[in-house]
């Protein structure tokens, strides 16, 4: 009978050490589960975060894009144009520039009325023409300086007052200079009619 009682109680021993390691073991797996849980949650919040990051670069870089593109598109659809004219008569001699002090037209504000001189605001193709007059009975020859360099030349002589005129089209890059000197001394006739002028717009 005592053999019987040691061994049930050696039995309920058993079973309540298996029970404890089996509570150990249910609390470890649920701790383990638990902190799974913790960084799980940790990286998906760090995923968002990441994401949110990710998003919100992507709307200011599509944002900047934009602002570029409708930036360089004005800059391509702003009009540049200009026309100038004087009511005097000048003496000019060489290398120096006709000043034409009276603005009609000056969009882009390329034109310097006190210089005399075009400066290109932007890179395009430009279509620049003048109009000048001689003093009656006296020859002149002009040309348009492009940079400080001579390109088409005009020349009159004769009786009367003649008209010499300029036409062309030029590429210019941005901060170009466009104006109408001389390589000798001459003297350029203008009135109240203005009959001596300077103008210029971008084609393209």
């Amino acid at each position: 009978m005592n053999i019987m009682l040691k061994s049930l109680s050696s039995k309920i021993e058993e079973i309540s050490v298996a029970e404890k390691n089996r509570k150990n073991n249910l609390e470890s797996i649920q701790n383990i589960l638990y902190q799974e849980q913790i960084r799980f949650s940790k990286s998906t919040d760090l995923t968002l975060d990441n994401f949110r990051l990710s998003s919100n670069k992507s709307i200011y870089e599509m944002i900047a894009k934009q602002e570029k593109d409708y930036e360089e598109l004005m800059a391509k659809r702003t009009t540049v144009a200009f026309s100038a004219y004087t009511r005097n008569s000048q003496a000019i001699t060489s290398y120096t520039n006709i000043k034409f002090e009276e603005v009609w037209t000056n969009i882009g504000n390329g034109y310097d009325s006190s210089t005399g001189i075009f400066t290109a605001p932007r890179q395009g193709v430009y279509h620049i023409t003048a109009v000048i007059i001689s003093v009656s009975g006296k020859r002149l020859h002009l040309h348009l300086r492009h940079n400080n360099k001579y390109t088409a030349g005009s020349y009159v002589t004769g009786d009367g007052h003649k008209t010499g005129t300029f036409d062309v089209v030029f590429s210019l890059q941005k901060a170009d200079k466009v104006s109408v000197g001389s390589r000798g001394s001459y003297t350029v006739y203008s009135d109240s009619n203005a009959y001596t002028s300077f103008s210029g717009h971008l084609i393209t």
